[in-house]
């Protein structure tokens, strides 16, 4: 799967998840 960047809301900041699991 591809990395996306998203903003974690519970920390506050740009974090990069994995949408492959």
């Amino acid at each position: 799967g591809n990395p996306k960047p998203s903003v974690s809301w519970i920390k506050g900041e740009t974090v990069v998840k994995e949408t492959a699991r």
